[in-house]
Protein backbone atom coordinates (compact mmCIF):
# COMPACT_ATOMS: atom_id res chain seq x y z
CA UNK A 1 0.00 0.00 0.00
CA UNK A 2 3.17 2.34 -0.13
CA UNK A 3 2.37 3.23 -3.81
CA UNK A 4 -0.42 5.56 -3.69
CA UNK A 5 1.10 7.04 -0.96
CA UNK A 6 4.01 8.09 -2.99
CA UNK A 7 2.08 9.08 -6.30
CA UNK A 8 -0.35 11.31 -3.83
CA UNK A 9 2.43 13.07 -2.48
CA UNK A 10 4.16 13.66 -5.52
CA UNK A 11 1.47 14.32 -8.36
CA UNK A 12 -0.07 17.35 -5.57
CA UNK A 13 2.36 19.89 -5.95
CA UNK A 14 2.75 19.07 -10.36
CA UNK A 15 -1.34 19.33 -10.55
CA UNK A 16 -1.48 22.23 -8.23
CA UNK A 17 -4.51 20.65 -6.95
CA UNK A 18 -5.86 19.63 -3.56
CA UNK A 19 -5.62 15.62 -3.10
CA UNK A 20 -8.69 14.63 -2.55
CA UNK A 21 -9.18 10.96 -4.12
CA UNK A 22 -10.88 8.10 -2.05
CA UNK A 23 -7.98 5.76 -2.89
CA UNK A 24 -6.00 7.83 -0.23
CA UNK A 25 -5.95 7.40 3.55
CA UNK A 26 -6.77 10.88 5.49
CA UNK A 27 -2.86 10.66 6.53
CA UNK A 28 -2.05 10.39 3.57
CA UNK A 29 -4.33 13.46 1.70
CA UNK A 30 -3.41 15.71 5.36
CA UNK A 31 0.05 15.41 4.45
CA UNK A 32 0.04 16.31 0.79
CA UNK A 33 -2.17 19.05 1.48
CA UNK A 34 0.76 20.98 3.69
CA UNK A 35 3.05 19.99 0.96
CA UNK A 36 1.05 21.40 -1.42
CA UNK A 37 0.78 24.49 0.91
CA UNK A 38 4.22 24.90 2.40
CA UNK A 39 6.23 28.39 2.09
CA UNK A 40 7.28 27.30 -1.35
CA UNK A 41 4.65 26.77 -3.22
CA UNK A 42 2.05 28.75 -1.08
CA UNK A 43 0.22 31.92 -3.17
CA UNK A 44 1.18 35.07 -2.83
CA UNK A 45 -1.64 36.68 -1.95
CA UNK A 46 -1.66 34.82 1.16
CA UNK A 47 1.88 35.80 2.32
CA UNK A 48 0.73 38.59 5.12
CA UNK A 49 3.25 42.17 4.22
CA UNK A 50 6.55 42.45 5.98
CA UNK A 51 6.80 45.19 8.26
CA UNK A 52 4.72 47.33 10.70
CA UNK A 53 1.25 48.65 9.27
CA UNK A 54 0.89 52.01 9.14
CA UNK A 55 -2.39 54.13 11.40
CA UNK A 56 -5.71 55.06 10.74
CA UNK A 57 -5.19 53.78 7.08
CA UNK A 58 -8.13 51.41 5.34
CA UNK A 59 -5.63 48.57 4.14
CA UNK A 60 -7.66 46.92 1.29
CA UNK A 61 -8.25 43.11 0.91
CA UNK A 62 -5.42 40.99 -0.78
CA UNK A 63 -5.76 40.79 -4.42
CA UNK A 64 -4.87 38.16 -6.91
CA UNK A 65 -1.92 37.11 -7.69
CA UNK A 66 -0.62 38.72 -10.47
CA UNK A 67 -1.89 42.53 -9.30
CA UNK A 68 0.96 44.56 -8.07
CA UNK A 69 -1.16 47.45 -7.36
CA UNK A 70 -1.31 46.44 -3.72
CA UNK A 71 2.33 46.61 -3.58
CA UNK A 72 2.93 49.63 -4.73
CA UNK A 73 0.61 52.01 -3.00
CA UNK A 74 1.70 50.07 0.46
CA UNK A 75 5.35 50.00 0.58
CA UNK A 76 5.95 48.03 3.40
CA UNK A 77 10.16 48.15 3.42
CA UNK A 78 9.50 51.89 4.08
CA UNK A 79 7.84 51.24 7.48
CA UNK A 80 10.97 48.87 8.51
CA UNK A 81 13.61 51.10 9.74
CA UNK A 82 13.65 51.92 13.54
CA UNK A 83 12.07 55.29 14.70
CA UNK A 84 15.30 56.51 15.75
CA UNK A 85 16.68 56.69 11.78
CA UNK A 86 13.69 58.40 10.51
CA UNK A 87 13.99 61.23 13.04
CA UNK A 88 17.57 61.36 12.48
CA UNK A 89 17.19 61.39 8.15
CA UNK A 90 14.94 63.65 7.82
CA UNK A 91 13.55 63.85 3.82
CA UNK A 92 13.10 67.39 3.67
CA UNK A 93 16.64 69.03 2.24
CA UNK A 94 17.79 72.36 3.64
CA UNK A 95 16.15 75.28 1.29
CA UNK A 96 20.58 75.82 0.41
CA UNK A 97 21.20 72.11 -0.27
CA UNK A 98 22.64 71.71 -3.36
CA UNK A 99 23.79 75.18 -4.12
CA UNK A 100 27.59 75.61 -5.33
CA UNK A 101 28.74 78.97 -4.08
CA UNK A 102 32.24 78.55 -4.94
CA UNK A 103 34.16 79.40 -8.11
CA UNK A 104 33.90 77.94 -11.35
CA UNK A 105 35.50 74.14 -11.32
CA UNK A 106 37.12 73.01 -14.73
CA UNK A 107 35.85 69.40 -14.66
CA UNK A 108 38.27 66.90 -15.70
CA UNK A 109 38.40 63.90 -18.28
CA UNK A 110 35.03 61.98 -18.74
CA UNK A 111 35.14 58.68 -17.91
CA UNK A 112 36.09 57.43 -21.51
CA UNK A 113 38.84 59.68 -21.83
CA UNK A 114 40.61 59.29 -18.84
CA UNK A 115 40.57 55.61 -19.30
CA UNK A 116 42.10 56.46 -22.83
CA UNK A 117 44.96 58.39 -21.35
CA UNK A 118 45.41 56.57 -18.55
CA UNK A 119 45.91 53.48 -20.87
CA UNK A 120 48.34 55.60 -23.32
CA UNK A 121 50.24 56.63 -19.93
CA UNK A 122 50.76 52.90 -19.08
CA UNK A 123 51.94 51.74 -22.30
CA UNK A 124 54.75 54.68 -22.49
CA UNK A 125 55.55 53.30 -18.79
CA UNK A 126 56.17 49.57 -20.15
CA UNK A 127 57.92 50.98 -22.77
CA UNK A 128 60.40 52.76 -20.89
CA UNK A 129 63.36 50.63 -20.39
CA UNK A 130 64.84 53.05 -17.65
CA UNK A 131 61.66 52.71 -15.45
CA UNK A 132 61.59 48.78 -16.02
CA UNK A 133 65.61 48.70 -14.94
CA UNK A 134 64.86 50.91 -11.24
CA UNK A 135 61.57 49.33 -11.01
CA UNK A 136 63.44 45.81 -11.01
CA UNK A 137 66.61 46.78 -8.75
CA UNK A 138 63.90 48.56 -6.10
CA UNK A 139 66.01 51.61 -6.86
CA UNK A 140 62.83 53.35 -8.59
CA UNK A 141 61.32 56.48 -6.28
CA UNK A 142 58.21 58.17 -7.05
CA UNK A 143 57.75 61.81 -7.43
CA UNK A 144 55.57 62.41 -4.29
CA UNK A 145 55.19 66.41 -4.73
CA UNK A 146 54.49 66.00 -8.79
CA UNK A 147 51.89 63.39 -7.88
CA UNK A 148 50.37 65.60 -5.26
CA UNK A 149 50.37 68.70 -7.70
CA UNK A 150 48.65 66.38 -10.28
CA UNK A 151 45.82 65.20 -8.07
CA UNK A 152 44.98 68.60 -7.03
CA UNK A 153 44.97 69.72 -10.42
CA UNK A 154 42.82 66.98 -11.41
CA UNK A 155 40.47 65.42 -8.98
CA UNK A 156 41.52 67.09 -5.32
CA UNK A 157 38.89 69.88 -5.36
CA UNK A 158 35.95 66.99 -6.10
CA UNK A 159 37.17 64.81 -2.87
CA UNK A 160 37.82 67.57 -0.94
CA UNK A 161 34.24 68.31 -1.18
CA UNK A 162 33.14 64.89 0.14
CA UNK A 163 35.68 65.40 2.95
CA UNK A 164 33.70 68.51 4.31
CA UNK A 165 30.17 66.99 3.42
CA UNK A 166 31.27 63.72 5.73
CA UNK A 167 32.59 65.98 8.47
CA UNK A 168 29.21 68.14 8.05
CA UNK A 169 31.47 71.28 7.03
CA UNK A 170 28.62 72.37 4.50
CA UNK A 171 25.82 71.90 7.01
CA UNK A 172 27.02 73.64 9.85
CA UNK A 173 28.44 76.79 8.10
CA UNK A 174 26.28 77.09 4.95
CA UNK A 175 23.20 75.62 5.69
CA UNK A 176 24.06 73.13 3.34
CA UNK A 177 25.27 74.77 0.56
CA UNK A 178 28.84 73.57 -0.98
CA UNK A 179 31.92 74.84 -2.90
CA UNK A 180 34.64 72.96 -4.75
CA UNK A 181 38.13 74.37 -2.81
CA UNK A 182 40.20 74.64 -5.66
CA UNK A 183 42.41 77.69 -4.38
CA UNK A 184 45.10 74.76 -2.89
CA UNK A 185 46.00 76.36 0.72
CA UNK A 186 48.59 75.15 3.11
CA UNK A 187 48.26 76.11 6.58
CA UNK A 188 50.98 74.95 9.50
CA UNK A 189 51.98 75.70 12.68
CA UNK A 190 55.40 76.58 14.16
CA UNK A 191 55.63 74.34 16.73
CA UNK A 192 59.24 74.92 17.04
CA UNK A 193 62.06 75.94 15.83
CA UNK A 194 62.69 72.49 13.45
CA UNK A 195 59.21 71.08 13.39
CA UNK A 196 55.63 72.15 12.12
CA UNK A 197 52.34 70.88 11.94
CA UNK A 198 50.37 71.08 9.10
CA UNK A 199 46.74 71.30 8.71
CA UNK A 200 45.39 68.84 5.97
CA UNK A 201 41.43 68.18 6.31
CA UNK A 202 40.32 66.84 9.23
CA UNK A 203 43.64 65.85 11.54
CA UNK A 204 44.29 65.98 14.90
CA UNK A 205 46.02 69.14 16.17
CA UNK A 206 46.28 69.79 20.14
CA UNK A 207 45.92 72.94 21.58
CA UNK A 208 49.33 73.73 22.53
CA UNK A 209 50.20 72.76 19.12
CA UNK A 210 48.25 75.74 17.81
CA UNK A 211 49.12 78.11 20.30
CA UNK A 212 50.27 80.71 18.35
CA UNK A 213 48.78 82.34 14.84
CA UNK A 214 49.60 79.72 11.71
CA UNK A 215 51.30 80.34 8.41
CA UNK A 216 48.76 80.34 5.51
CA UNK A 217 50.02 79.97 2.06
CA UNK A 218 48.35 80.00 -1.18
CA UNK A 219 49.00 80.60 -4.73
CA UNK A 220 47.35 84.01 -6.29
CA UNK A 221 47.93 87.21 -8.31
CA UNK A 222 49.08 90.17 -6.85
CA UNK A 223 46.03 92.47 -7.54
CA UNK A 224 43.42 90.06 -5.98
CA UNK A 225 41.82 90.45 -2.60
CA UNK A 226 41.09 87.64 -0.18
CA UNK A 227 39.49 86.89 3.21
CA UNK A 228 40.81 84.13 5.71
CA UNK A 229 38.29 83.37 8.45
CA UNK A 230 39.23 80.81 11.64
CA UNK A 231 36.05 79.41 12.73
CA UNK A 232 35.03 76.75 15.20
CA UNK A 233 31.05 75.43 15.08
CA UNK A 234 31.70 73.00 17.92
CA UNK A 235 32.73 75.05 20.63
CA UNK A 236 29.98 77.79 21.76
CA UNK A 237 28.87 77.43 25.35
CA UNK A 238 25.60 79.15 25.58
CA UNK A 239 24.23 78.98 21.58
CA UNK A 240 24.65 76.08 19.86
CA UNK A 241 23.83 77.65 16.32
CA UNK A 242 26.47 80.39 16.83
CA UNK A 243 30.54 79.46 16.77
CA UNK A 244 33.36 81.21 17.83
CA UNK A 245 35.43 83.18 15.96
CA UNK A 246 39.31 82.37 16.34
CA UNK A 247 40.91 84.63 13.50
CA UNK A 248 39.69 87.37 10.68
CA UNK A 249 41.87 88.70 8.57
CA UNK A 250 40.07 90.77 5.59
CA UNK A 251 41.33 92.41 2.39
CA UNK A 252 44.77 90.72 1.75
CA UNK A 253 46.48 91.66 -1.33
CA UNK A 254 47.84 88.01 -2.83
CA UNK A 255 49.10 86.18 -0.79
CA UNK A 256 50.73 88.57 1.64
CA UNK A 257 48.58 87.51 4.77
CA UNK A 258 50.76 90.70 7.08
CA UNK A 259 49.73 93.05 4.98
CA UNK A 260 45.79 92.41 5.56
CA UNK A 261 43.29 94.07 7.54
CA UNK A 262 43.00 92.52 10.94
CA UNK A 263 39.37 92.19 11.85
CA UNK A 264 39.84 89.83 14.71
CA UNK A 265 43.29 88.87 16.30
CA UNK A 266 44.24 84.91 16.50
CA UNK A 267 43.05 83.24 19.66
CA UNK A 268 44.22 79.77 20.45
CA UNK A 269 41.52 76.59 20.51
CA UNK A 270 40.02 75.97 23.96
CA UNK A 271 37.86 72.70 23.53
CA UNK A 272 36.44 72.18 26.97
CA UNK A 273 37.33 69.57 29.16
CA UNK A 274 34.60 66.23 28.29
CA UNK A 275 33.16 67.65 24.72
CA UNK A 276 35.08 66.03 22.76
CA UNK A 277 36.81 66.97 19.45
CA UNK A 278 35.66 70.47 18.04
CA UNK A 279 36.36 71.55 14.40
CA UNK A 280 38.27 74.30 13.36
CA UNK A 281 38.21 75.06 9.69
CA UNK A 282 39.81 77.94 7.92
CA UNK A 283 37.58 79.43 4.94
CA UNK A 284 39.38 81.45 2.41
CA UNK A 285 37.54 83.92 0.51
CA UNK A 286 38.33 85.67 -3.10
CA UNK A 287 36.74 89.51 -2.76
CA UNK A 288 35.71 91.52 -5.75
CA UNK A 289 36.67 94.57 -4.48
CA UNK A 290 37.77 96.20 -1.39
CA UNK A 291 35.52 95.42 1.46
CA UNK A 292 35.03 97.54 5.03
CA UNK A 293 34.54 94.80 7.65
CA UNK A 294 34.19 97.47 10.83
CA UNK A 295 31.02 96.12 11.73
CA UNK A 296 32.66 93.26 12.52
CA UNK A 297 35.45 94.78 13.84
CA UNK A 298 36.57 93.31 17.47
CA UNK A 299 38.80 95.05 19.99
CA UNK A 300 42.19 94.58 20.58
CA UNK A 301 43.13 92.48 22.48
CA UNK A 302 40.17 90.29 22.33
CA UNK A 303 39.60 88.38 25.56
CA UNK A 304 35.71 88.48 25.53
CA UNK A 305 33.76 85.00 24.35
CA UNK A 306 30.52 87.08 23.91
CA UNK A 307 32.89 89.34 21.19
CA UNK A 308 34.01 86.43 19.74
CA UNK A 309 30.41 84.91 18.54
CA UNK A 310 30.53 84.49 14.95
CA UNK A 311 27.92 83.19 12.78
CA UNK A 312 29.44 82.13 9.45
CA UNK A 313 26.28 81.73 7.28
CA UNK A 314 25.08 84.91 8.36
CA UNK A 315 27.94 86.71 7.34
CA UNK A 316 28.70 85.20 4.08
CA UNK A 317 24.71 86.17 3.29
CA UNK A 318 25.19 89.81 4.05
CA UNK A 319 28.29 89.62 1.64
CA UNK A 320 27.35 86.92 -1.22
CA UNK A 321 27.92 89.33 -3.51
CA UNK A 322 31.28 89.97 -3.01
CA UNK A 323 32.69 87.37 -1.67
CA UNK A 324 33.13 83.78 -2.84
CA UNK A 325 34.91 80.76 -0.81
CA UNK A 326 37.66 79.71 -2.76
CA UNK A 327 39.84 77.55 -0.35
CA UNK A 328 39.13 74.82 2.78
CA UNK A 329 41.29 73.47 4.99
CA UNK A 330 40.20 72.35 9.04
CA UNK A 331 41.47 70.22 12.01
CA UNK A 332 40.01 68.35 14.83
CA UNK A 333 41.50 69.31 18.30
CA UNK A 334 40.36 68.33 21.91
CA UNK A 335 41.22 69.22 25.80
CA UNK A 336 44.77 69.06 26.58
CA UNK A 337 46.33 71.08 29.48
CA UNK A 338 46.96 74.66 27.87
CA UNK A 339 43.31 74.89 28.15
CA UNK A 340 43.16 75.15 31.53
CA UNK A 341 45.44 77.56 31.08
CA UNK A 342 44.09 79.80 28.25
CA UNK A 343 40.40 80.12 31.08
CA UNK A 344 42.22 81.14 33.76
CA UNK A 345 45.02 83.79 32.36
CA UNK A 346 43.68 84.53 29.73
CA UNK A 347 39.89 84.84 29.53
CA UNK A 348 39.74 84.78 33.77
CA UNK A 349 36.64 82.20 34.01
CA UNK A 350 36.20 79.31 35.29
CA UNK A 351 37.16 76.74 33.45
CA UNK A 352 34.25 74.46 32.23
CA UNK A 353 34.35 70.30 32.78
CA UNK A 354 31.63 68.79 31.30
CA UNK A 355 30.44 64.95 31.73
CA UNK A 356 28.00 62.98 30.13
CA UNK A 357 25.04 61.31 32.66
CA UNK A 358 24.24 58.31 31.67
CA UNK A 359 21.22 56.72 32.56
CA UNK A 360 20.37 54.38 34.87
CA UNK A 361 20.10 50.97 33.64
CA UNK A 362 16.42 49.75 34.07
CA UNK A 363 16.48 46.81 36.17
CA UNK A 364 13.26 44.19 35.99
CA UNK A 365 11.51 43.12 39.02
CA UNK A 366 13.03 40.27 40.58
CA UNK A 367 11.75 36.43 40.11
CA UNK A 368 11.08 34.66 43.25
CA UNK A 369 12.01 31.40 40.79
CA UNK A 370 14.04 32.52 37.75
CA UNK A 371 14.27 30.48 34.83
CA UNK A 372 16.86 29.69 33.45
CA UNK A 373 19.10 32.70 34.72
CA UNK A 374 22.99 33.09 34.52
CA UNK A 375 24.55 32.76 38.36
CA UNK A 376 25.12 36.57 38.62
CA UNK A 377 21.45 37.17 37.86
CA UNK A 378 21.06 38.17 41.75
CA UNK A 379 24.35 40.51 41.36
CA UNK A 380 22.17 43.58 40.58
CA UNK A 381 19.70 43.00 43.01
CA UNK A 382 22.26 43.29 45.88
CA UNK A 383 22.05 46.09 48.26
CA UNK A 384 24.74 49.06 47.14
CA UNK A 385 25.92 49.39 50.59
CA UNK A 386 28.42 47.50 52.35
CA UNK A 387 26.90 44.45 54.36
CA UNK A 388 28.35 44.45 58.10
CA UNK A 389 28.38 41.34 59.65
CA UNK A 390 27.65 41.10 62.86
CA UNK A 391 28.74 38.39 65.48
Amino acid sequence: MAAPLWIGSRCAPVFNTFVSSSRHSPACLDLCNRRFFSKKNRPKALIAPVGPLKANVQYPEPVQEGEIKYQEEYPWHEKTSPISQELYYSEEPPPSQGVDIGLPVQRFLGSKKFRQLKRKVNNENRANAELERAARLRTLKVPLEEVKKEWEASFGHEQLKDVATHYNIWKDLFEGAHFHPVVVTNVFFDSDDDHVVPVYRGNVVTPTEASRPPVVEYESDEDTLWTLILTNPDGHLRDNQAEYLHWFVGNIPGSDISKGDTVCEYFPPFPPQGTGYHRFVFILFKQEGPLDYSTEKRPSPCHSLRSRTFHMFEFYRDRQDQLTPAGLNFFQSQWDQSVRETFRNVLKMPEPIFEYDFPKPFIAPQLMIPHRKAIQYLDKYLPKEPILKKF
